[in-house]
């Protein structure tokens, strides 16, 4: 098939495009930015989605859309960004795509839709209630909705993948990692909460403040796990290729995630020691996450399954610790 790649220069786009190219498709990446590294094989277009015109020639013959771009912001302060770039954009891309050759579209959308941190029943699957807190699950629920409607009245197959957590392996242990800095340094988090104004949090860190060598084992304050869905992104990649080459019909909705959240405490445990870092318990609020998904539908729906274990992401993080560490 010939197929459409938002989000192409991104950590999880990339990865998209290029497991398609290696599946013998012509794919086309769009981006509001150029790649770092481009995929061999791929066609970039860079601009923003939002700007793109109705029946845009240019995507005339695209015959499926794996539609990942997306700004994701938990501040306040961003709530018009996020509008423009997850549902103005999305909007736009669908309009762009009337009266060409596509039959199929994939939405990356997410877990915030429900949202996970405050679950109505667990393990949360696609039939919860969509009651997001954050402008940015709004807008993924609103993406949702305008994909839903162009399958409905377009005649398209489309797949809404509701993503859990993503990590690259390499990620884990990288204190400047947007993704996981915050989620496992002391050092990190210490600065998370200042900002936030948790003063109490930012107290107990005080002394890690500048110690990018101890991990945080954390728990809640009601005795719970910290726990959440951390899915591989090498795994969420395959899956969204599964699921733009399935032969499903009419509008699906499917969670992407692993097959057993992750405690996040003993996790930094043997992250550390596997690594050869320190570690410092912290007690977290119960509004910290501790939630269980399913990813049944995925499995039902394209035969989505994990590949990347635990231990392997373990394994992998500490490699790529010792290499950063050996090239100071």
């Amino acid at each position: 098939m010939r197929i459409a790649v938002t989000g192409a220069s991104g950590r999880v786009g990339g990865a998209v495009a290029a497991r398609l190219v290696d599946n013998g498709h012509t794919v086309i990446g769009l981006d509001l930015v150029a790649p770092r590294q481009a995929v061999p094989g791929v066609d970039y277009l860079i601009g923003d989605l939002a700007d793109l015109e109705p029946s845009d020639p240019r995507l005339a013959e695209v015959e499926a859309v794996a539609h990942l771009g997306a700004l994701m912001s938990w501040d306040e302060a961003d709530a018009a960004r996020l509008h423009h770039a997850n549902v103005t954009a999305t909007l736009n891309l669908v309009r762009a795509l009337d009266g060409g050759a596509v039959r199929r579209f994939v939405l990356a959308s997410t877990g915030e839709v429900y949202p996970e941190n405050a679950p109505q029943y667990q393990p949360l699957d696609e039939a919860h209630p969509r009651l997001p807190r954050t402008w940015y699950g709004l807008s993924k629920v609103l993406a949702e909705e305008t994909v839903a409607f162009a399958a409905r009245t377009r005649g398209w197959d489309a797949v809404a993948l509701r993503f859990s957590h993503t990590q690259h392996p390499a990620e884990l242990l990288d204190p400047d990692s947007f993704f996981s800095g915050p989620r496992f340094f002391a050092s990190r988090r210490h600065r998370k909460a200042l900002a936030a104004g948790d003063h109490a949090l930012a107290e107990q860190l005080a002394p890690y403040a500048g110690d990018d060598g101890t991990l945080l084992v954390a728990r809640r304050s009601d005795g719970a796990p910290v726990r959440m869905g951390i899915l591989a992104t090498d795994d969420l990649a395959r899956g969204v290729v599964l699921a733009v080459e399935a032969d499903t019909t009419g509008y699906e909705v499917a969670g992407l995630g692993p097959d057993d959240s992750t405690d996040l405490g003993d996790f930094a445990r043997d992250l550390a020691e596997a690594a050869g870092l320190d570690t410092v318990e912290v007690t977290l609020p119960p509004t910290a996450p501790g939630y269980v998904t399913s990813n049944t539908r995925a499995r039902e729906l394209f035969g989505f399954t994990p590949r990347i274990t635990r231990d392997d992401m373990v394994r992998l993080a500490a490699e790529a610790h010792r290499e950063r560490t050996a090239a100071g």
